[in-house]
């Protein structure tokens, strides 16, 4: 039972947390006819490859030139198996990369041009080289992992279990060298403070976050926040964390410091955020309202809400073109929306089950990063 409620919160993860049998029913059809409640997706999605590290693309990888013109987000497509790479100036999907079962979370090392990729069903890591577009490494962790993050020196990957209370800290240099910290029930997202020395991890089912010292992994607070925490994202001066509350439809946002508190409503069932470069604007993802919310960060309030694909997760910013990217999990489809008129401007279709939990953005010529 316990797995069949893991399986089914990795393909919608609000219905597990909201207790709406309305809802659990809507999306347990869809379920059905694409992975048998969720247990494996591999059943349908049998013709998947994954391409494990050898010379020959290590070599391509130093020689070959990048093919893309703008910066990249990479779309992780929980039901295909598959991450979507689209390029922002192009305006379209480049590369679609096969990887392992359901991928869920992206987390990107841009000084070694490397995007790590969760893959929930196959309790693996996939490596992906950002020149090549290729998976060049898939890294077994045995645990169902949905959030994953990097430290900001891009040596540790730490990976969320989410079926447990800990999460696994990865050195990159020796993957099979992996340390566990102590967590909250059911961690979820996660990211590292801009000076390297604290990690935050969203609780989901404990309604709290977690920070840890880098150093020692040892616990240095817990902060109650909303009911069913799940998305974390950082400001652009790394002074305050973005949690959205999934049931509470709110948004924490905590000094880093001091871990003082302001709430702000969102609309319902929030599952991601950003913020603008200028920390104006914090944008969050509806879930349940196939909706983005535009909040003053000052005054909390909303100014606008841009309607988007259904059951929107995934949201990331982008810098150099001023534009948001959502991932539009019911949809199966991107939302591009200009950040300077809260317009859609395109909306790109993408294989199934689109998620991109995390920050997906690759900036090539890095600007300050908001995650």
């Amino acid at each position: 039972m316990k797995a069949t409620c893991v399986a089914r919160h990795l393909c919608r993860t609000v219905q597990h947390a909201t207790g709406q049998p309305k809802t659990v029913c809507i999306r347990l059809r869809r379920m059905w006819s694409l992975t048998l409640f969720g247990i494996d997706v591999a059943n349908v999605y049998r013709h998947h490859f994954r391409v494990t590290a050898h010379w020959g693309l290590l070599m391509a990888s130093l020689f070959t030139t990048p093919s893309w013109a703008g910066n990249l987000a990479y779309i992780t497509n929980q039901g295909s198996n598959t991450v979507s790479v689209y390029d922002i100036q192009q305006r379209a999907i480049t590369h679609t990369i096969a990887v392992g079962k359901a991928p869920v979370g992206v987390a990107i090392a841009p000084n070694t041009a490397r995007i790590y990729i969760s893959n929930a069903n196959s309790q693996s890591i996939s490596v992906i080289d950002a020149h090549t577009q290729q998976q060049i490494q898939e890294i077994p962790i045995h645990i169902q992992v949905v959030g994953i993050t990097l430290s900001r020196d891009e040596h540790t990957l730490y990976a969320a279990a989410w079926d447990g209370q800990q999460v696994l800290a990865i050195p990159l240099s020796a993957p099979t060298r992996i340390k566990t910290i102590q967590a909250g029930m059911t961690p979820s997202g996660m990211v590292v403070s801009r000076d390297n020395q604290k990690l935050f991890i969203a609780n989901r089912d404990s309604n709290d976050i977690t920070v840890i010292d880098t150093h020692n992994l040892r616990t240095l607070a817990r902060v109650s926040v909303g009911l069913h925490p799940f998305a974390l994202t950082l400001s652009p001066d790394g002074q305050s964390l973005m949690v959205v509350n999934v049931v509470s439809n709110s948004l924490t946002v905590l000094n880093v410091d001091t871990y003082r508190a302001r709430t702000y409503k969102t609309g319902q069932h929030p599952y991601g955020a950003v913020m603008s470069l200028d920390q104006r604007w914090i944008y969050v993802t509806n879930n349940h309202a196939e909706s983005v919310s535009v909040i003053d960060a000052q005054s909390g309030q909303t100014v606008k809400t841009i309607t988007v694909g259904e059951f929107p997760e995934g949201i990331d910013y982008d810098p150099t073109s001023q534009q948001l990217l959502v991932a539009n999990w019911g949809a199966d489809t991107i939302s591009v929306i200009d950040a300077r008129t809260w317009q859609v401007t395109q909306t790109v279709n993408s294989p199934s089950l689109c998620r991109a939990f995390g920050a997906f953005i690759y900036q090539p010529k890095a600007l300050p990063a908001s995650h």
